[in-house]
């Protein structure tokens, strides 16, 4: 059980390696071996998919920050501005 455990683990770290490093790679052997029973070839599977899923939220908080950023501010920060509020008549 536990060596089955290990060629999981080790198709994992493959899989997630090799989408970082070679993205046509990977695609092409996780199409290759998708639903092969083996343990080493499904944890390559979801190695692979693991990092595309992380790079995918990684460009999409990057877009949301970059959008952030370019949403007018307030230039004063308290709420008892001295231009804002009531005018007392004297």
């Amino acid at each position: 059980m536990a060596s089955m455990d290990e060629s999981l683990l080790e198709g994992f770290n493959a899989g997630y390696i090799i989408q970082k490093h070679r993205p046509d790679l990977a695609d092409s052997l996780t199409d290759a071996v998708r639903g092969n029973q083996d343990e080493f070839f499904q944890g390559l599977v979801a190695g692979s998919e693991q990092y595309a899923k992380e790079r995918t939220q990684s460009k999409t908080i990057s877009k949301l920050r970059d959008t952030s950023r370019q949403i007018p501010r307030p230039t004063q920060k308290g709420k008892d501005s001295p231009n804002k509020g009531f005018e007392l008549d004297r």
